[in-house]
């Protein structure tokens, strides 16, 4: 009837409304449900047939030694063919930012369990789909495929209760979670192979040009659970993620980097090694125990170490008096640091692949999404900015009523202060 009804049937339309109005309250929430699957399940399916209509484009494209369509380095030969040299294309990457921002948008109701229970569905069918699986290996599969569906069937779409911030916010972390963590390093690659593939022999470097922002958590422009502390939960969602990702990385890379000692190993990483012992004695003798020629490995047991130790203390409050925790990483930029010593030792003993590989993507994500994972954008209605900004210009006897100034008044003293250049702000913030 609604295929009939798009077609043009208004009759359809009526017969459609009149069925959809009789049902008793236990079968409209089982057509609900069965509609609310159905489609859920044939996205999946059409996502899994573009992949498959993308690769048949793919290979196509290199048998006749052409990029593919739609795709970055076709965009760059384009560029090429209508004359952009080197240099322009330089240019261009240099001011390359896009940042796209979450929201917690209403419309978006969907359980986290639920796109955990469709994400295991994607990778069934990408399973299935590989040919690679023994007839028994399909069957087993096809199994599990049933039970996933039979799991989605039974598990109810949409929350018990009123969603909190925080479960806003964790619903926006799901995607970091399964998607654009790895993907930004893949995205960064495939941007250096165009440009590699385009204009060979040039070198070009290319800058970290995706990141993130996000509203959820920060928005409390007329959102009254949008506290401060709400804010600061939210941060350190976003924290405990990102150092959560890092370990990930790290067990995936578990064994990787087993140079042997005989090879080489730089004098600056020789000694991070020693005030790594320092301060993990206990995890020093292991190391030197399980990995006893492979210093690499033994530096990345330590900063597997130090993650651990940063993300125990992303989980206490933010306090004035707050005293680091023994072995936290300060920020980003000293695991970061650390990196790059294993990465810079491996670059001049072990070669190039090894430093630029696994390692490298590492690197990529830690740069990108830091210990912040995204940044966090704060709006507040704007009685409250001028409420606080007449309290902070009363208290250092700046201005006098500022909330009662006019917007020409109040624009020009933000400006002076601004161009005072010392911020109005307490030396210690709790």
């Amino acid at each position: 009837l609604a295929k009939a009804h798009r077609a043009g049937d208004a009759r359809a339309g009526a017969r459609l409304l009149g069925r959809i109005e009789a049902l008793p309250l236990p079968e409209a929430r089982g057509v609900v449900k069965a509609f609310s699957s159905y489609f859920a399940l044939v996205n999946l399916a059409e996502e899994e047939e573009r992949v498959r209509v993308l690769l048949r484009r793919a290979r196509k494209a290199r048998d006749e030694g052409r990029p593919m369509d739609e795709t970055v380095e076709a965009a760059f030969v384009a560029l090429r063919e209508q004359g952009m040299l080197p240099d322009e294309a330089r240019t261009l990457l240099a001011a390359l930012s896009v940042v796209p921002v979450f929201t917690a948008h209403p419309t978006e109701a969907k359980r986290r369990t639920v796109l955990l229970k469709l994400a295991d569905v994607a990778e069934s069918l990408e399973r299935l789909e590989s040919g690679r699986l023994t007839p028994e290996e399909s069957d087993a599969e096809t199994a599990w495929l049933r039970e996933l569906i039979v799991s989605l069937w039974e598990t109810h779409d949409t929350r018990y209760s009123k969603p909190t911030v925080l479960d806003e916010v964790r619903g926006g972390l799901y995607y970091f979670e399964r998607t654009l963590f790895d993907l930004v390093p893949d995205m960064e690659a495939s941007l250096r192979r165009a440009l590699e593939r385009t204009w060979p022999g040039e070198v070009f470097a290319v800058p970290h040009f995706l990141t993130f922002g996000s509203w959820i958590g920060g928005d409390r422009d007329g959102n009254p659970y949008v506290t401060p502390q709400v804010t600061e939960e939210t941060l350190r969602e976003q924290q405990k993620t990102a150092l959560r990702l890092y370990r990930r990385e790290f067990e995936r890379m578990h064994g990787h980097l087993s140079v042997a000692e005989e090879r080489g190993v730089t004098r600056e990483l020789v000694a991070s090694l020693e005030e790594d012992a320092a301060l993990f004695p206990e995890e020093a003798e292991r190391a030197r125990s399980h990995y006893s020629r492979e210093p690499y490995r033994q530096k990345m047991t330590f900063i597997y170490r130090r993650l651990q130790a940063t993300l125990e203390a992303a989980g206490r409050p933010w306090r004035a008096d707050h005293r680091p925790r023994p072995g936290a990483y300060a920020d980003a930029e000293a695991f970061i640091a650390d990196l790059r010593l294993v990465q810079d030792s491996l670059r001049l003993h072990a070669g190039e692949r090894l430093a630029e590989g696994r390692l490298g993507r590492l690197i990529t994500q830690a740069e990108v999404f830091g210990f912040h994972l995204c940044t966090l954008d704060l709006r507040q209605h704007a009685a409250r900015h001028r409420a606080a900004l007449d309290e902070i210009l009363s208290r250092y006897g700046i201005v006098e009523g500022y909330r009662h100034l006019d917007e020409a008044g109040r624009q020009a003293v933000l400006t002076a202060e601004l161009e005072a250049g010392r911020p109005l702000t307490p030396a210690h913030l709790d």
